[in-house]
């Protein structure tokens, strides 16, 4: 069967196609902040990073008010919150609010259901079994939300305009919106579906997609892959080495400068070099290589013949 990994990789489904692509940036985390503030000021937005805070309540810096922190309500069970004060707390139907601090990790089982609400309008609910934790002050710019795990769906409603969002979702895939509804689908722990209902558009980045940043306007939506670590990309890899045969594949391995590559039969060696130690990617996963060591990968013998794509 054609993996779906690979196909996720190469999937791009965007529906309609926008008349005019939003602009794209090359690096990767932080491009998804930059996008969103020269979007932001092209529209003569302020861009406030949220640094300077006054007690809740009272007005912020240019009069603003600072925002109450976001009131966490439990839909369905079973919902526990451990707090980053190093506390657990199991939420109840007769005791199903709390107000989420940073730092605060929400586990929800697999009937659960969350909503987040913020004060400014901000409404986020979380189906299914997930793991996720708010990692910002309330009033800071991006607002980061972390989610290690999603088996199900989350949906986001951003409520203002002059405040960025910035999503790590499962895979090292992130996502950057502001004023957007959006939702995230998961496919069997190995894909993702966004799709962004508008009004304004935004932007995603999968590490399986290198350094792009790809807008994303109202009405699309793209699928990007999951791989659980070690099988998640690995940064500053220039160059590789493989070895081919029809009846057992191919074995690739794949390098930074500080590892050298040497193919031989069906053997490929890796051998540390410099100062520091290299990390490789090679089937599916990452391994070290320490200066001075060698380490070598034999493809072992499968057995039977390889099947073609046509016939698996």
């Amino acid at each position: 069967m054609f993996s779906l990994v690979a196909a996720a990789a190469a999937m791009l489904l965007q529906v309609p196609p926008p008349a005019t692509p939003p602009p794209q940036s090359a690096p990767p985390s932080q491009a998804l902040e930059e996008l969103l503030r020269r979007l932001a000021q092209e529209r003569g937005e302020p861009t406030d990073d949220g640094s300077l805070e006054a007690p809740a309540g009272e007005p912020g810096p240019a009069g603003r008010k600072v925002l109450e922190p976001p009131r966490l309500t439990r839909s369905s069970d079973s919902v526990q919150v451990a707090t980053a004060k190093g506390e657990r707390r199991d939420l109840a139907y007769w005791d199903s609010r709390l107000d989420l601090e940073p730092g605060d990790e929400v586990r929800q089982g697999p009937r659960a259901t969350t909503l987040l609400d913020f004060a400014d309008g901000t409404h986020v609910r979380v189906d299914g079994r997930a793991l996720w934790r708010m990692t910002t002050a309330v009033g800071a710019s991006p607002r980061r939300i972390v989610f290690e795990e999603l088996r199900r769906m989350a949906e986001f409603r951003l409520g203002r305009a002059d405040l960025d969002t910035v999503l790590t979702l499962p895979g090292g895939n992130e996502l950057a919106c502001r004023q957007a509804r959006v939702t995230v689908l998961d496919f069997d722990v190995r894909a993702l579906e966004i799709r962004n209902g508008g009004p304004e558009p935004v932007v995603v980045r999968s590490p399986y997609l290198g350094a792009r940043v790809i807008p994303l306007a109202a009405g699309q939506r793209v699928v990007l892959p999951v791989l659980p670590e070690p099988a998640a990309a690995v940064d500053h890899l220039t160059h590789e080495a493989s070895v081919f045969d029809d009846a057992r594949g191919r074995l690739k391995v794949e390098a930074p400068d500080e590892v050298v590559l040497a193919a031989a039969g069906d053997s490929i060696e890796m051998t540390g070099r410099g100062s520091i130690p290299g990390i490789v990617r090679a089937c599916g996963a990452r391994m070290v290589v320490r200066p001075g060591e060698t380490m070598t990968l034999t493809r072992a013998p499968l057995g039977f013949p390889r099947p073609t794509e046509r016939d698996e």
